[in-house]
């Protein structure tokens, strides 16, 4: 009788700890998601500002040569 809950407690212990992780992974992928799509809005903000910058003060990129 004991081994027969034993075997049912792991049983339901590892299928909740599947779905637990499955849950996790979205979680963490979504979050990825939004950092990702953050940081390329931050990014192309920032490179329209330097460009707007350069531009209001005549600068211009140069490449740097290599030596």
């Amino acid at each position: 009788m004991l081994r027969v809950r034993a075997a049912s407690f792991f049983t339901g212990f590892a299928v909740a700890s599947g779905m637990a992780m499955y849950q996790v992974q979205k979680e963490v992928w979504s979050s990825h998601q939004t950092l990702s799509a953050q940081a390329q809005e931050y990014h192309s903000d920032l490179e329209s500002r330097i460009a707007r910058l350069e531009k209001s003060t005549g600068l211009r990129s140069k490449p740097k040569e290599s030596e």
